[in-house]
């Protein structure tokens, strides 16, 4: 069995003591294997995880991409887990911004997180972190109508600040024995490029479901569109986004897959 609990969400179930807060932190079990994706933005992931009576000590940690609202929580749950491996892409420490100049990467250094217990294993490359359990490596954008959305910057290795090219965006991987479960950060490669990418890892083109961040809510209809059909032709069982999903497309979503589709929020356990 699969168990998957959202511990870090925009919003949350009404179950005592949870605190919502934008950003996103996946717990996932499976077969004795515990990983946490993703570590919110502050320190709601660990404050739910704790409420939730979940035991972190030891859990390794993998990050889909380099923003605040995906990494801001990995200095409260080092201190729950105690040193353990952090997989990401080499570029989760590049400096990111908006338009206006505001800083949205990583609220901490590299140096301290690594003082705190944190062994970073950084690579472009898909990876198996268990058996059954990939993480994704950069993600080919082969869809045109999925390039990143929004006004998202990054700073260069020559210094020069320009439209965020997010190489470093990365999705979890589980493949059930009813297809492939996509756990998304947000998706800023295109939910569709993702699918596809995790398909050719496998070698599997049976889609159970799909879970996270989605990064529709800036997408034009033409977009939204082509992404629903797409995901209508490959018939998932559970469609469980969150986060940046936006309340446009997650109403869609739910007028379309009907009975697939879950409401994600922090405290909401899936067992598969």
């Amino acid at each position: 069995m699969i168990r998957l609990v959202t511990i870090s969400e925009n919003s949350v179930m009404p179950k005592g003591g949870l605190l919502g807060e934008h950003g996103l932190s996946i717990y996932i079990e499976w077969d004795g294997f515990k990983l946490l994706f993703d570590t919110g933005q502050g320190r709601s992931a660990a404050h739910n995880a704790s409420a939730l009576g979940l035991d972190l000590c030891g859990t390794p940690i993998a990050l889909s991409h380099g923003h605040y609202d995906h990494t801001g929580g990995l200095a409260s749950l080092l201190k729950m887990t105690g040193p353990v491996d952090v997989f990401g892409h080499p570029d989760i420490f590049a400096a990111k911004y908006r338009r206006d100049g505001s800083f949205i990467g990583i609220p901490w250094t590299r140096e301290y997180l690594e003082s705190a217990g944190a062994f970073f294993a950084l690579s472009k490359d898909p990876r198996e972190l268990a058996p059954g359990i990939w993480l994704s490596g950069e993600i080919p954008r082969l869809e045109a109508c999925e390039e990143p959305l929004g006004e998202l910057m990054a700073r260069s290795d020559d210094g020069t600040i320009a439209r965020d090219p997010f190489h470093d965006d990365q999705a979890l991987i589980l493949e059930t024995s009813n297809g492939l479960l996509v756990v998304l950060g947000c998706a800023h490669s295109g939910l569709i490029n993702t699918i596809e990418h995790a398909r050719r890892i496998t070698g599997e083109d049976r889609l159970y479901g799909v879970i996270g961040g989605t990064h529709l809510a800036m997408a034009d209809e033409d977009r939204l569109e082509r992404t629903f059909e797409a995901l209508q032709s490959m018939r998932p069982t559970l469609l469980a986004p969150c986060h940046c999903t936006g309340p446009e497309a997650s109403c869609t979503l739910r007028q379309r897959f009907k009975d697939q589709f879950v409401f994600n929020q922090a405290g909401l356990t899936l067992e598969i």
